[in-house]
């Protein structure tokens, strides 16, 4: 059987691993394009895909073409790339929010099949550094769009180990993805400006929750200044809760504050 061709623009963390999970994987022929010919002889040193080099016209011949830059970059590739797409072929991305790219998408010439995603799933590295075939696995992988259409996308999805999740809306995914992913980064964030000397004795729960802020600083950049409506609301949810912890802490409710923490221990244990 003839694999199908995945052409991959951008070769950073997630489009070098959803190369290299392809590839390892026997699911795909891939092709990766990249602004810099030195990482796309890395690429190709690493054997993570078939082809790799600086020219967007190589895309042309792909069952499915895969946005993998920043969310600000790819914002404006998407002029350039989409009537570049054949018809009947998949145009996605692996952006972390959704609405100004379904809008961009929308707006573009494209006649291929749209199909937005987003994989839940990455690590602190940045580019080919953080390259994983493993990160996928058994994690979220969000698409919007019409899925009778997207069967090969939703296969491939599947073959390196992702849970295609499906969404009718770019809001509803961005104010979901705010609350459990854009928040936690603001917190790590926050959590850093703490005082050193007591960072001096910190344990794994400060180390834990402050992995992220190790991440790529122009990643982070990208989806926070893509999303910021819905990280207010988001944050505006959390302070209140705080604020309702902290009232029972001021008023000592040993049994209200032990309900919540077994409930949460309970609701941590099942993700």
């Amino acid at each position: 059987m003839t694999l199908p061709t995945v052409a991959i623009i951008g070769l950073g963390q997630i489009g070098g691993s959803f190369a290299a999970a392809l590839t390892k994987r026997g699911l795909a022929r891939v092709i990766g394009v990249t602004r810099r010919a030195t990482t796309a002889k890395r690429a190709l040193e690493m054997g993570i895909l078939e082809e790799a080099g600086t020219d967007l016209d190589e895309i042309g011949a792909a069952d499915v073409v895969v946005l993998a830059t920043p969310v600000r970059t790819l914002l404006r590739q998407i002029p350039q790339v989409a009537p570049l797409v054949r018809p009947g072929a998949i145009l996605t991305d692996v952006g972390s929010t959704k609405t100004e790219i379904v809008e961009a998408l929308r707006r573009s010439t494209s006649k291929a099949t749209i199909i937005a995603g987003h994989p839940m799933a990455g690590n602190e590295r940045a580019g080919l550094d953080g390259c994983d075939d493993h990160v996928f696995e058994d994690r979220p992988w969000v698409l919007i769009g019409e899925r009778r259409k997207a069967a090969l996308l939703e296969r491939l999805v599947a073959g390196v180990g992702a849970r295609p999740t499906w969404m009718k809306s770019p809001r509803d995914h961005d104010f979901k993805v705010a609350r459990v992913s854009h928040i936690p980064y603001l917190l790590a964030y926050a959590l850093m400006g703490t005082a050193e000397d007591a960072i001096r004795v910190c344990g794994n729960s400060f180390r834990d929750a402050t992995r992220v802020a190790a991440s790529d600083a122009d990643m982070v950049l990208d989806f926070l200044l893509t999303n910021a409506g819905p990280i207010r609301r988001s944050a505006d949810e959390l302070q209140a809760r705080l604020d309702a912890l902290l009232r029972r802490i001021e008023r000592g409710d040993a049994a209200g504050l032990r309900k919540i923490l077994l409930r949460a221990g309970l609701r941590r244990s099942r993700i």
